[in-house]
Formats: structure tokens, C-alpha cells, sequence
């Protein structure tokens, strides 16, 4: 049997064009008795929150369109419980408040849960080829029913952020989320997914991101799209190709479908409702293939070593959004960026490390703690750089990742 994959556009946002368009999808996938079994005890509708962006920014996703799922869910008979963990230690609860989940949930009268606070448990995976194991919040083992609903955007380690990425936020600490990305995230988003695979993939992209995500400098891009299916694979493959991508391209979707959780071949998946070649936009920028790609300029190369997204979001973020481009021009140095545990000296140059898995490097190169360091710190370092002088002036790019950072 083909995969099916659901594909519904909106014209507009509001609220019942949003409760319309999500029953008209589930209706092209069966319907909710149909989709969700009878038997099933408890549904988690996992979005992507990790952020304090709102959902117009092509961060997050729409908070109306959760709600209309609950909603749906509930009148099914069925508990209900929302629940994500924040990208980063500080965020979490406070990305929750910020986005307006915390309200949210207490209207609809249904727990929310920050994976990062409540009671660990680990979870075996028996095939795993990375990782054997993982340490999630207990609620989440005892939901017999995953929803993904993701949103449809970019991301510069990734290249795309969909139904799979999002489970990444089932994590409960950050030390497993940087041991992810040590391995290969790639390969262990799909060992996360062998046990944690949702049974129901939601794809927000109403509106989506392109170009340097999964956060700003990317640019919000209006769609109008709900994607949505029972085999996430098929369901990103379809995003893909929406975000003018080919799907063995995105690794960790290709490495999926080679494990067998679903399909990325087009001719397996049966396209419901919108025909796919009516909502590819004749434009969309994705990031470079690459880490060693995010850097735009000649004279400053970027030594990937396997790094965390917290390093790559940073250093993209600053480099795109925010470096005074103007120095390019008057630059005197080319800057050698270490970044990731792995990565090596190469002794020919201004080198700079920065991250605290780099530590080594202390004393012996210019270098910049943190996990992910400040922006006025390593912002001023490879501008000094650049300058051919390092000497680390503080309150000279103090706008950085701290402007990347705050709540729109």
C-alpha cells in the first residue's frame, strides 16, 4: 500500500480557516476514529515550541492549530497531553510562557509538560545504530500515541526541520542532545524515531522559514500549507520537495527510509487533496549542505568538528545576520573558526576556538567558554581576527546572539 500524504491550503490564518483546514485534512487521511485506534490510552501532541518566537516568525508553530487538534482529539474520548523540551537550558519552561503554551493548555484544561523537568526514565533501542538508549520524561512512555506537529522550516545543521527533527525534543538534557550531535544527529534522530516514531505527522506550514534557520536571520516565507500523514518519512519527503529539496538530500530523512520507518519515494506516496506541483513555490532558499558551508565569506573558514546546533545556529545566526560585512573589505587576516570536539589545528594562521568542548585549546589559541558561547565574546574574537590582532574587546558586537536570542 502507498503511504499517504495530505495536503490542505489556506488563503488566510484565522481561526476557523485554521479549524476548517485541519478537519479537512484529517478527513482526507480516514478521520480521527480512523487515524487514532479505539484502544489507545493517552495521545501526545508534541509541536515545536523549543523557542520563544512567535508562530508568524516561521519559528514555532501555530498555537490555534494545537488547539484545534486537542479540541478534536478530546471530542474523540481520548486523553490528551501537550508536551515539549527547549532548545536550550534557558529557554524550556519560559519558551512555553512566551509562545503562549502555558495559557493555551490551561484553556483547553490539559497538562503541559517541559520534558526537561520531569522524572527520567531510559528507553532501549534495540536496533539502535548510534545510540542504545534514551533518557526521556517518563510521561512520554506512557502515551501510546505520538503526534508530531512540526513546522515546516530550514535548518542550518539539517538542512530541514520536520516531522523527525521534532522529536529531538523529547530529550531531557542537554548533555544527550550534544552527545547526539558528537555521534552523528543525523543518525541518531533516526535511532531516536525507531522508538519514538510518530504515529501521526502534522506539518505547520502556514508559514514556513528559508535560508539560515531554524531561527532568525531565516526569513519567514507565507505558504499556506497544513502536510499531514500517518508515515512521517513520506510526510517530510512531501516537505522536501515543497522546500525545493530533493529528500535523499536531507540526510537524516533519507537515512530513515533506508531503515525502513517509511518512504521517501514519490511514486510510493499517494498525494491527497493539493497536487504537490500547485504548492512548490517558485522560490525557496535552503542553508548550505554543509557546516563548513555557513560561513559567506572567503576569509573566514569554519573548522567543523562535529559541533552541537547551539554552535552552528550561533555562529550561522552571527555571520548572516549580524557581522559587519563592511570589514570583509578592510580585513587584513583570514580567521580560522574551531568549532566541535573534533575539530583540529591546523597551525598555518589566525585560528580561534570556541566552545567549551574545545577547552583543550585553551592557552595555546585565542578561545571563548560557553555552550554556546556569547556573541559579544567570539563576535569580537573573529573580528579581531579579521583585524589581525587578538585582543578581545567585550562591548564591541554586544548585539549579537543576545539580539538572536531575545524574544522577538
Amino acid at each position: 500500500m502507498k503511504s499517504k500524504v495530505a495536503i490542505h491550503h489556506l488563503d488566510t490564518y484565522g481561526e476557523s480557516e485554521i479549524e476548517e483546514g485541519l478537519r479537512s485534512l484529517l478527513t482526507n487521511l480516514g478521520g480521527i476514529e480512523a487515524l487514532i485506534p479505539s484502544r489507545t490510552r493517552k495521545v501526545l501532541v508534541k509541536p515545536n515550541l523549543v523557542f520563544p518566537y512567535s508562530w508568524d516568525t516561521g519559528v514555532t508553530v501555530n498555537l490555534t492549530l494545537i488547539a484545534k487538534l486537542v479540541q478534536v482529539i478530546k471530542r474523540a474520548g481520548i486523553e490528551v497531553i501537550i508536551g515539549e523540551g527547549g532548545g536550550l537550558e534557558k529557554f524550556g519552561r519560559e519558551s512555553l510562557k512566551k509562545v503562549g503554551a502555558e495559557k493555551l493548555a490551561k484553556e483547553l484544561g490539559v497538562p503541559l509538560y517541559d520534558f526537561k523537568k520531569g522524572k527520567r526514565v531510559k528507553v532501549k533501542i534495540a536496533k539502535g545504530k548510534k545510540v542504545k538508549s534514551v533518557t526521556v520524561d517518563r510521561v512520554v512512555t506512557e502515551c501510546d500515541f505520538i503526534i508530531s506537529v512540526a513546522k515546516l522550516k530550514t535548518h542550518c545543521e539539517c538542512l530541514a526541520s520536520l516531522s523527525l527533527k521534532n522529536m529531538k525534543g523529547l530529550l531531557c538534557s542537554e548533555k544527550q542532545r550534544l552527545r547526539f550531535h558528537l555521534l552523528d544527529v543525523n543518525h541518531c534522530l533516526v535511532d531516536l524515531n525507531r522508538v519514538f516514531k510518530p504515529k501521526l505527522a502534522i506539518v505547520e506550514g502556514l508559514i514556513g522559514l528559508e535560508g539560515i534557520g531554524p531561527l532568525p536571520p531565516g526569513r519567514p516565507v507565507d505558504l499556506g500549507l497544513l502536510i499531514g500523514g500517518q508515515d512521517p518519512v513520506a510526510v517530510d519527503a512531501v516537505c522536501a520537495k515543497i522546500m525545493r529539496l530533493e529528500p535523499d538530500q536531507v540526510k537524516h530523512i533519507k537515512l530513515a527510509a533506508e531503515a525502513g520507518l517509511g518512504t521517501i519515494d514519490l511514486g510510493k506516496i499517494e498525494i491527497v487533496g493539493e497536487k504537490l506541483e500547485d504548492v512548490i513555490p517558485e522560490h525557496f532558499e535552503t542553508p548550505p549542505s554543509s557546516i563548513e558551508g555557513i560561513s559567506p565569506y572567503e576569509k573566514i573558514q569554519i573548522v567543523a568538528g562535529k559541533p552541537c546546533s547551539n554552535c552552528v545556529i550561533g555562529l550561522a545566526s552571527y555571520l548572516h545576520g549580524y557581522f559587519p560585512k563592511e570589514l570583509i573589505e578592510q580585513a587584513t587576516s583570514e580567521v580560522r573558526v574551531l568549532v566541535g570536539a573534533k575539530a583540529r589545528i591546523k597551525g598555518t594562521g589566525n585560528e580561534i576556538a570556541i566552545g567549551n568542548c574545545l577547552r583543550r585549546y585553551k592557552g595555546k589559541l585565542p578561545y571563548i567558554s560557553g555552550c554556546p558561547p556569547a556573541s559579544d565574546h567570539y563576535g569580537s574574537l573573529i573580528e579581531d581576527g579579521l583585524r589581525g590582532k587578538f585582543i578581545v574587546n567585550r562591548d564591541m558586537v554586544r548585539s549579537a546572539l543576545d539580539r538572536f536570542f531575545q524574544e522577538p
